[in-house]
């Protein structure tokens, strides 16, 4: 960590005594896939004082559905600037805010049956059983939100024309807050197909008995570094007025880091995918 906030220092007093200009504004949102899915001794640790994780979970399954999160959101706002030393590339600098609902997933289910009437019948004396079942399910997540600093170096393909593409190296870096850790326990009478996973916070009906656990964390850090790669569009070509402004689409892959106070360090590949507004100054 030490190592990396002095690359990004000296990175910034490099750029301080570099000859640069503003010529670019970015407006950028996207979504990142790759988030980590956790271990339950991982919400173990994060809440100590759960009641749903103190129990005997080992009859519960694990399942595909538990490996379904929702994608995490980002926003950025960044200046483009012109480097004298590297008139074909851009330094790009801005502001990345994330939120993470599923940085850590986990959960389980399992259904029961039971005995609820036995028919009798009254020719035969033959008994007839009716059974029904319930299934069982929790699930525990951690999220939270983060303000980085992002900054990248792009280099541009055809940049003059109204189809361009763009590639580079990029890194960024910042705090968290609002994280906190959430544990939902469900008790289905009639076994609903839906009360598992992702979909066990979004599904209710009459018959279900729900338990909910909620607990805050303080902050940690995350950082990331992605190869940017996308392609751009000109609005417009003639009318002076559409000239500065261009659409583009960015891909991120690379690997985020975040430290969760209490529990450690977690590591994910995935990919930042963005939409993009750029307003070229001219």
């Amino acid at each position: 960590m030490k190592k990396f906030l002095l690359s990004i220092s000296l990175f910034g007093f490099g750029i301080a005594h570099a000859q640069i200009s503003i010529n670019e504004i970015y407006l950028q949102s996207g979504a990142f896939f790759g988030q980590t899915k956790g271990h339950l001794s991982d919400f173990q640790t994060l809440a100590p004082g759960s009641s749903i994780l103190q129990q005997d979970l080992s009859a519960y399954q694990s399942s595909p559905m538990y490996s379904f999160n929702l994608p995490g959101q980002s926003q950025t706002l960044s200046l483009g600037f012109k480097l004298a030393q590297l008139p074909n590339a851009t330094l790009r600098l801005g502001i990345m805010h994330t939120g993470q609902r599923n940085a850590l997933l986990v959960g389980g289910s399992y259904t029961e049956s039971f005995r609820v009437d036995t028919l009798t019948s009254s020719q035969s004396g033959e008994q007839f059983f009716v059974d029904s079942f319930s299934t069982h399910s929790y699930n525990a997540n951690y999220s939270q939100e983060q303000l980085r600093i992002d900054a990248s170096l792009l280099f541009r393909y055809r940049a003059d024309k109204r189809w361009s593409f763009f590639g580079g190296i990029g890194a960024n870096f910042g705090l968290s807050y609002n994280a906190s850790t959430t544990i939902h326990h469900r008790v289905s009478p009639y076994g609903d197909a839906f009360g598992y996973g992702f979909f066990n916070d979004i599904y209710f009906n009459d018959f279900d008995t729900h338990e909910f656990e909620t607990f805050e964390h303080t902050g940690g850090f995350g950082l990331g570094v992605y190869a940017p790669l996308g392609i751009d569009f000109q609005v417009g070509k003639k009318r002076e007025f559409w000239k500065p402004l261009h659409l583009y689409v960015e891909l991120r892959p690379g690997f985020n880091v975040n430290q969760i106070a209490g529990l450690g360090t977690t590591f994910s590949a995935g990919n930042f995918s963005n939409l993009g507004l750029r307003f070229q100054f001219r």
